[in-house]
């Protein structure tokens, strides 16, 4: 670890001693792979809200720009913001630590943006420390970290736990303090050539909650199918918003997957339809990209079949033969719009005059 401004260790110790103490009633918070959400713990007959915002709102593993959190703590029964937040933020990838720090600031509102540098692990942090408990902050209640955070694609947990609010030296009790997990994806961006017929088509898959692996298309059946890692402990996300987004782009020159309006799709072997599965070959001129979506519910669903110790996803999108008959109702090709017909006389005949309404 490394910092831009040494902490005073000595004189925080002694001031913890001095500082009066906070009690609260203990509560987790959490969210997972949104770009912006409220985190919530409660102190007292307080509802402690952390709001905590990406920007920009969709990262890829491709995006060159700076990648900011913003954050801002205040009492979500009367919307005040909060003075004088030090917290703890742990930020990890997978198993590994990418930066373990005590940040601060006077009005409740933190921008911390991230540099490329460094690596898992050792991180610079550009503030100034807090001269009370330390906490890294600034004037302009920005800070600038160096490392290897929110830089390449997949899921990062951001675990904050407050150590002091309202004032410098209010300190809560720190035997179990109030604690917040955010979970925030960045975009995972991979391009793979695939053949069909001794001609070979690149491809992108673009996962939006987590890194993939395992990508393989089955020129038989014309099927793509790839994993993504997920953790299946119902405890996890049950209480949680939770939303996962595939985008899996071809080239229309495979004709073989493009030349069709309906695709069979499925994830860990749980159908994707309606609007699980939409597909839009109108964005980009050269490409069929199909869209795949799993939300809590679903999640839910599926933790009931997964087998114990499943920890991942399979992911699998195939041409369907569309299933041409006489209906009431359709689904526009890109699996959007809904649509409900009604016939007039409702026996179709031939050589006869039909409304369509």
């Amino acid at each position: 670890m490394q910092r831009y401004a040494k902490t005073i260790f000595s004189l925080a110790l002694g001031l913890i001693i001095i500082s009066s103490t906070v009690p609260f009633i203990p509560q987790k918070a959490y969210g997972d792979g949104f770009t912006q959400e409220n985190v919530q713990a409660s102190i007292g007959n307080r509802v402690i809200t952390a709001f905590i915002k990406l920007n920009p709102p969709i990262i890829t593993s491709d995006t060159s720009v700076d990648k900011t959190l913003e954050f801002r703590f205040f009492d979500a029964n009367t919307n005040t913001t909060i003075n004088n937040v030090s917290f703890f933020i742990n930020a990890t990838k997978g198993d590994k630590i990418l930066m373990h720090e005590l940040f601060y600031t006077h009005t409740g509102y933190l921008t911390i943006k991230f540099q490329p540098g460094g690596e898992d692990g050792k991180y610079t942090v550009y503030g100034d420390p807090d001269p009370v408990l330390g906490g890294l902050g600034s004037q302009t209640d920005e800070v600038t970290v160096a490392g290897p955070i929110l830089q390449v694609g997949g899921l990062y947990h951001f675990h904050m736990e407050l150590l002091a609010i309202d004032y410098a030296n209010t300190l809560i009790d720190q035997s179990n303090p109030p604690k917040f997990d955010s979970y925030l994806s960045v975009g995972d961006v991979s391009t793979q050539d695939v053949t069909y017929q001794n001609n070979s088509y690149n491809t992108t898959l673009i996962s939006y909650y987590d890194k993939t692996s395992n990508f393989n298309f089955d020129e038989s059946t014309k099927q793509f199918s790839w994993n993504m890692p997920f953790d299946w402990d119902v405890n996890r996300f049950q209480d949680r918003p939770i939303f996962i987004h595939e985008e899996l782009r071809v080239p229309k020159s495979l004709t073989a997957f493009s030349d069709t309006p309906t695709y069979a799709a499925s994830a860990q072997g749980y159908g994707l339809t309606g609007s699980r599965i939409i597909v839009d070959p109108y964005t980009n001129a050269d490409y069929m990209i199909v869209h795949l979506f799993l939300n809590k519910f679903d999640l839910l669903n599926m933790s009931k079949t997964v087998p114990s110790g499943t920890s991942d996803i399979e992911f699998k999108v195939a041409p369907e033969k569309p299933n041409v008959q006489t209906s009431a109702s359709l689904l526009t090709d890109f699996g959007g719009w809904h649509v409900k017909l009604g016939w007039n006389p409702k026996n179709l005949e031939a050589s006869s005059q039909n409304n369509l309404n």
